[in-house]
């Protein structure tokens, strides 16, 4: 009887025959980029990336920079994260089909997830920037520390009812790699944070001698009482920053891609 391996390599094989020599060329990074092994180094969070997980998102990682040399960025992430939850058995798994009606991006594991990403050549170890927290049209008209305040704590809870958990893949390039983390940002956190939103806490600050336009605010742990995140009322682009504090993120695992090197150029040698 053949084994489920034997077939999935006979139809390649016979999907190949037709491809041009530029499409093969293409198939022969993909495949050298699969023979790179991907490290992963579990978290300490629970729930979310088990093995089944890590090796189906070290398999899309090393596809991705296949062809491309920048980290993966929010939409392939979307993607990335149905695959892995398809792949644990979570067949429902879906992109949010109406991104403008709700906050969500994937739904999978009866859970609404939104994700972000953060790529650079040097990633800060100790803060996770969430570029655009919210899309805030609002903060125009948030002229006074008391405005700021009350819209805080009024509408950004109420956008986080649109979904039920945060991730935010971070992709560090460097020489001879790519790291990248898988965060998560507790809602449970920021929520708390949220409505203690106070007109105190805003001010705008200058830059270069010249004053800010935008109000910004540092908010502090409940019981802890140290900074968990500073946000920004970004009015310049509309959107809600937030510079969060890793070490009140949950870490999930990370992964090392590492890039071809010379020795690998040709590998299709039998071990």
């Amino acid at each position: 009887m053949i084994s489920d391996r034997e077939l999935v390599t006979q139809r390649i094989i016979s999907g190949l025959e037709v491809l041009s020599l530029r499409q093969l060329q293409t198939v022969a990074s993909m495949v050298r980029n699969l023979h790179i092994p991907v490290q992963f180094i579990a978290g300490t969070g629970a729930g979310i990336v088990d093995s089944v997980f890590a090796e189906e998102m070290s398999n899309l990682l090393s596809l991705h920079h296949s062809n491309h040399e920048a980290p993966l960025n929010k939409k392939p992430f979307e993607y990335a994260m149905k695959r892995c939850l398809i792949a644990q058995g979570h067949q429902e798994a879906d992109l949010n089909p109406a991104p403008g009606e709700s906050a969500y991006d994937v739904f999978g594991n009866n859970e609404r997830w939104s994700l972000k990403t953060e790529a650079a050549k040097g990633l800060s170890p100790t803060q996770v920037k969430i570029e655009k927290f919210s899309e805030a049209r609002w903060v125009r008209e948030a002229i006074t520390p008391e405005v700021c305040a009350a819209e805080v704590r009024e509408r950004l809870p109420r956008h986080m009812e649109g979904y039920d958990r945060i991730l935010i893949l971070r992709g560090e390039t460097r020489p001879d790699k790519f790291v990248y983390t898988l965060d998560e940002v507790p809602k449970s956190l920021l929520l708390s944070c949220f409505s203690s939103a106070s007109p105190e806490m805003f001010s705008r600050k200058s830059r270069g001698g010249k004053p800010g336009i935008s109000f910004g605010a540092d908010f502090l742990h409940p019981t802890n009482h140290d900074k968990v995140f500073r946000m920004l009322l970004d009015s310049s682009v509309e959107k809600v920053r937030l510079w969060f504090q890793a070490k009140y993120c949950v870490r999930h695992g990370s992964w090392i891609v590492l890039k071809p090197g010379s020795d690998d150029l040709t590998l299709f040698t039998q071990a």
